[in-house]
């Protein structure tokens, strides 16, 4: 990891009874309820239900918070709106966009977008582990979502090509179950430890 290394944050099982304290010092950006259990200095969304049931929470997110929505019924104070270009392939790059089928994606965008040029991936495993989709509480999803998870994993095989462009590098550091993302090169969570 170099000195200008983003930790993108995802919610995989993997991170169950991860300590984020001891991860090495870098910038973080967390997906979703991430955002504020992994202590990060910036919190993504693109879901339209997060965004307004935790509203408050964002609202008093000690860092930045970004979401990028289709429609936004109701703005939240110190929030920053992006556009939201949800069927894009790959990334965005124009100005003030992001992308993703979720937040997980949509944070990786804004690691790009911010100019990281060594990002670190955590938790993005798109799979269930135990009966567990998330390392918190989740959201209320069930099994059958495992299709979706899939889905969403494949959508990350054509940043690998956008990013080495860039002269980023992005790590999947996954936990013993691996993961459903293969676009980029991994390894074990422990490493970062």
């Amino acid at each position: 990891m170099t000195a200008n290394v983003c930790y993108v944050l995802g919610s995989g099982p993997s991170l169950t009874g991860f300590d984020f304290d001891a991860l090495p010092e870098g910038y973080r950006i967390g997906a979703n309820r991430s955002g504020w259990l992994a202590k990060c200095d910036a919190l993504v969304t693109v879901d339209r239900n997060f965004h307004k049931k935790e509203a408050e929470r964002l609202e008093n997110f000690d860092g930045e918070v970004h979401v990028a929505l289709t429609d936004t019924y109701h703005s939240i104070p110190g929030v920053t709106y992006w556009n939201y270009a949800r069927n894009l392939e790959g990334l965005a790059f124009a100005p003030q966009t992001l992308t993703g089928s979720n937040s997980g994606f949509a944070a990786l965008n804004l690691a790009v977008q911010k100019g990281f040029t060594d990002i670190a991936l955590l938790g993005f495993d798109f799979k269930w582990d135990a009966g567990r989709s998330h390392f918190h509480e989740g959201y209320n999803q069930r099994f059958n979502v495992d299709r979706q998870l899939g889905r969403w994993a494949r959508a990350f095989d054509a940043v690998p090509a956008q990013v080495q462009r860039l002269g980023i590098t992005v790590t999947n550091f996954v936990g013993p179950m691996g993961s459903r993302v293969k676009a980029f090169p991994t390894a074990p969570l422990s490493d970062l430890l």
